[in-house]
């Protein structure tokens, strides 16, 4: 029997012992992969043959696996912004066709019963009966109008930078008309002083073309419509659909820019603000000045 010497540094062949294992040799795992066993083809129930495409049996509605395994993943479609208005703000569009309804009937009634020669009767007619739809919408929404009536706003710096920015925008308003003017017909402009002459005293007037638009139209379209509007959109895309509909309504394609520039000023001060008493400050500094020095 052959034993180790002391200064033998070699095992003997044939022996593992200190043998350093090869880190090159890869491991495998020595149990196999588990893998699902396959779906069932006969009810375990009552033995009827299986349809993929239903978690149940058909013959005896046993279910013999999970419904979302048959179901497609659900997707969800973003709203559009129709939908989004149709479903958050579902208010803005009629209030829009009452006022365009008042509008129409008025101004052709008018037209077809005094003619452009009392054209002043119109205007008295239009304002009662648009104060009336405008107070029952406000009776119905007040709550929607209480909290802008709470605050003034005028503590608000956008309440000052949108009465300083009438003055740029009047100056506009009066080159544009000015230009626009020279290019019609006499007959088919309207000018303050035409107004002036109309036969309504000066504090008729200032009530009929400042004051009730600034707070009917104030309280319409940015006190409701837009107010509305922002909850269903962003901000900026109800300020300028609302001022979009503030301008249809006026029915003049030669003041449409202008007019679009103003509802633009105005809705921008309320939305700032979150008040409704500096847009019809405003709205009724701008009628007064267009009124008074407009010719």
């Amino acid at each position: 029997m052959l034993r180790r010497s002391a200064g033998d540094k070699h095992p003997p062949s044939g022996s593992n012992r200190g043998r350093r294992p090869n880190m090159d040799m890869k491991h495998t795992p020595s149990q196999p992969l588990i893998q699902r066993p396959p779906p069932p083809q006969h009810c375990p129930y009552c033995g009827a043959r299986l349809v993929p495409h239903f978690y149940f049996c058909l013959a005896c509605a046993t279910p013999y696996k999970s419904p979302d395994s048959v179901l497609p993943p659900l997707t969800v479609r973003p709203l559009s912004e129709g939908m989004l208005i149709a479903t958050k703000a579902p208010h803005v569009w009629p209030l829009f066709w009452t006022y365009l309804a008042v509008v129409l009937a008025v101004g052709i009634g008018g037209y077809l019963a005094f003619g452009r020669a009392r054209w002043d009767i119109t205007i008295i007619v239009q304002t009662v009966v648009l104060f009336a739809a405008t107070s029952v919408w406000a009776a119905i929404h007040w709550r929607s109008l209480l909290v802008q009536l709470r605050r003034l706003g005028f503590l608000h710096p956008a309440a000052w930078v949108g009465l300083l920015s009438l003055a740029p925008l009047l100056a506009i308003n009066y080159g544009y008309h000015s230009f626009i003017s020279e290019l019609l017909p006499p007959e088919r402009v309207v000018s303050s002083e035409d107004i002036r002459e109309s036969g309504l005293s000066p504090e008729a007037l200032v009530f009929f073309f400042c004051v009730s638009p600034a707070i009917l139209e104030e309280v319409a379209f940015r006190g409701l419509v837009q107010h509305w509007l922002q909850v269903a959109i962003r901000p900026i895309r109800a300020l300028v659909l609302a001022s979009a509909l503030f301008t249809a309504l006026h029915f003049s394609v030669i003041s449409a820019p202008y007019l679009f520039a103003v509802g633009m000023t105005l809705g921008w001060v309320k939305w700032k603000t979150g008040s409704l008493y500096p847009s019809i400050l405003m709205h009724f500094v701008h009628n007064l000045v267009v009124l008074e020095y407009f010719h």
